[in-house]
C-alpha cells in the first residue's frame, strides 16, 4: 500500500478549524508530506516532512529553502521566499507542543483513512466500505454514479439531498430522469464530462455546490464521485482527498473487486461480445450474472428484430429500445449487427414466451419490423446459440415469404435441418432417388404419381382424404399407389422410408422456392 501524502492545503484546513489568524504561503502545493518534525538546527531537511519552528528560527535557516515545507509559530514577514517553498504561519499565541500535536493528529487521521480504504478494497462491498470510511473526512454526503446515472453507492443521506428514483427494471436507484435531461442541455454540466481533476460544480443547478471527480479507466469515463455541500463547507484540501479516493477506486476496478463499476456500465457491450463469442473467460460471465442477479440455469429467450434500411433510424432510436425494455421485465434490448437483439430472463420476469412475443406485437406492426425468436434456453452459456437460432428463424421466415411478424425457431426447425444438409449436397443428391424416378416418369408420361405420393404421405396414408384432395376415385388412387410401388420400389409400411420420402419432398420444394 502506497502511503497517502498530504499537501499544505490539507494542513491549513485542519488549522483553520482551530485558529483564526493563519496565513498560508504556497506557490505550488504538491502532495509530498508524510509526517511532522520539530526543526533542529544543523540537521538535514527533507521535502517529505513538515518542519515546525518559531518565526525567529526561520530567519536563521539556510538561504536554500526550495522544495521544503514549514509550520511557523508567531508573526512573520515573508520577504523573499522560493516559489516551491511552503509556509503555514500561525500568528496566534500557540505553544509549539499544541501546534505539533494538532499537526500530528492531522497526519494520523488521514493515514488511518488511507488504511481503511485499502482494507475496504478487499471487502465484499468495496464501494460501500470506501464511502463509509470517507464520510468522516468529507463530513458531507458522498455517492458514486455510473455512466447511466445509476447510484452505485450512497451510504449516507442528508436533508435537502436529491431523492433518487427507483428503476423498475433493475431495482437500482437512479438520478431522476427529469434531472438527467436538464444535465444534457446544461453547458456547465457538459463541460464537466471531460475534466480529469477534482472540480466543484456550482450551486446553480442543484442549489448547493458539488465537489466531484470523474473516474477515468485507461481513458474511458466510468462514472463519478460526488460530495454534496449540505452539512459542512467543502474545503479546498478535499480536492486532494477525492483524488486519492478516485485512485483507490480505480485500483479496485483493475483488481476486479469492483466488477460492477467497470463492467456494469457496459452491459450492452458485454452482451455483444458474449453473443459474438469473444468472451472466453467464464469467470467474467459469472460475475456479470451476479451483477444482474441472474442465475446460469435460469430460463432465457433471445429475440432478433430487423427492418428495412429506410427504417433503420427508427430501429436504432432510444425510444424503440426503451419501449422494448418497458414491455419486457428483465429484458435487455441493444443495437447489434444492424438490428436489435433482446435478451430476456424468463425466470426472473415470471413470463411465458407467448406473453413476451405478444407484448411486442404492436411495435412490430407499427414499425414494420420482423422478429426471430429462439427456443427456450436453459443455460446462459448457450445464449449465443439462442442468438443464432433467432437470426436463423428470421432469415428462414423472410425466405419463405411468411407474412407473420414473428418467426419462431421451433416453427422453422425442419427447414433449418434441411437447409444445413443442403449446404454441401445439391437437393437431387440429398433427397431419395425414388422421388426423382417418379418425377421423370410423370414428365415422360404426363401422369401425377409424384403428387399422389406426396399427398398420400402428408395425410398419413388416409385413402379417403387423399382421394378427396386429389379429386379422384378411390380405385384410381389404389391403381396409382400400386404403380408407384412397382416403379420406385416403395414400401408404404416402412416408417423410416416414409420419413425419408417426406423429408425429400421438403428438400425438393425448397429448391423450387
Amino acid at each position: 500500500m502506497e502511503p497517502f501524502l498530504l499537501n499544505m492545503q490539507l494542513i491549513n484546513d485542519a488549522f483553520c478549524a482551530v485558529y483564526q489568524h493563519i496565513t498560508l504561503f504556497s506557490g505550488s502545493d504538491p502532495a509530498r508530506l508524510e509526517a511532522v518534525r520539530l526543526y533542529q538546527k544543523g540537521r538535514p531537511l527533507q521535502p517529505s516532512y513538515l518542519y515546525l519552528l518559531c518565526s525567529d528560527d526561520l530567519k536563521q535557516l539556510p538561504s536554500c529553502l526550495s522544495g521544503l515545507s514549514f509550520l511557523v509559530s508567531g508573526p512573520l514577514s515573508f520577504g523573499s521566499i522560493p516559489a516551491d517553498c511552503s509556509l503555514l504561519v500561525v500568528e496566534e499565541d500557540a505553544s509549539i507542543p499544541e501546534l505539533f500535536n494538532l499537526a500530528q493528529d492531522t497526519f494520523e487521521r488521514y493515514t488511518r483513512w488511507s488504511q481503511e480504504l485499502y482494507a475496504a478494497m478487499k471487502s465484499d462491498h468495496p464501494l460501500d466500505a470506501m464511502l463509509e470510511a470517507s464520510l468522516k473526512v468529507f463530513q458531507n454526503p458522498i455517492f458514486i454514479h455510473d455512466t447511466n446515472f445509476y447510484i452505485l453507492s450512497c451510504p449516507h443521506r442528508a436533508p435537502n439531498m436529491l431523492v433518487w428514483d427507483k428503476d423498475a427494471r433493475t431495482g437500482w436507484n437512479i438520478v431522476p430522469l427529469s434531472l438527467i435531461h436538464d444535465f444534457k442541455v446544461d453547458p456547465e454540466y457538459l463541460s464537466t464530462l471531460t475534466t480529469t481533476e477534482a472540480c466543484v460544480y456550482s450551486a446553480e443547478q442543484r442549489g448547493y455546490p458539488i465537489l466531484y471527480m470523474n473516474l477515468w479507466n485507461n481513458g474511458r469515463y466510468e462514472g463519478r464521485i460526488c460530495v454534496d455541500e449540505l452539512e459542512t463547507p467543502i474545503l479546498p484540501g478535499q480536492r486532494l482527498l477525492i483524488t486519492h479516493l478516485a485512485k483507490q477506486i480505480l485500483q479496485a476496478m483493475r483488481n476486479n473487486s469492483l466488477f460492477h463499476l467497470n463492467m456494469g456500465n457496459d452491459i450492452e457491450q458485454f452482451f455483444r461480445n458474449f453473443l459474438d463469442g469473444t468472451v472466453q473467460d467464464q469467470s467474467i460471465v459469472m460475475k456479470m450474472l451476479q451483477f444482474l442477479d441472474w442465475k446460469r440455469n435460469d430460463h432465457y429467450l433471445c429475440l432478433r428484430l430487423e427492418t428495412s434500411r429506410q427504417n433503420i433510424r427508427m430501429l436504432s432510436s432510444a425510444a424503440t429500445l426503451g419501449h422494448i425494455e418497458t414491455q419486457i421485465p428483465q429484458g435487455h434490448a441493444f443495437m447489434h449487427n444492424n438490428g436489435i437483439t433482446v435478451l430476456v430472463n424468463l425466470t426472473c420476469s415470471h413470463a411465458r414466451i407467448s406473453d413476451v412475443l405478444s407484448s411486442l406485437a404492436i411495435l412490430l406492426r407499427e414499425g414494420l419490423l420482423k422478429m426471430g425468436a429462439s427456443s427456450e434456453i436453459y443455460d446462459f452459456l448457450q445464449l449465443s446459440q439462442g442468438y443464432y437460432q433467432a437470426r436463423t428463424a428470421l432469415e428462414l421466415g423472410k425466405k419463405s415469404g411468411s407474412m407473420n411478424w414473428c418467426c419462431r425457431f421451433d416453427d422453422y426447425l425442419l427447414e433449418y435441418l434441411l437447409s444445413q444438409g443442403g449446404e454441401h449436397l445439391s437437393p437431387e443428391l440429398l433427397c431419395s432417388n425414388k422421388l426423382l424416378i417418379l418425377k421423370q416418369y410423370d414428365e415422360k408420361n404426363k401422369t401425377e404419381l409424384y403428387r399422389t405420393l406426396q399427398v398420400y404421405l402428408e395425410l398419413e396414408r388416409n385413402v379417403l382424404q387423399t382421394a378427396k384432395t386429389l379429386f379422384i376415385h378411390r380405385s384410381t388412387l389404389f391403381y396409382r399407389l400400386e404403380r408407384i410401388q412397382k416403379l420406385a420400389d416403395i414400401n408404404y409400411e416402412d416408417a423410416k422410408e416414409r420419413l425419408i420420402l417426406q423429408l425429400s419432398f421438403r428438400i425438393l420444394e425448397q429448391r423450387i422456392v
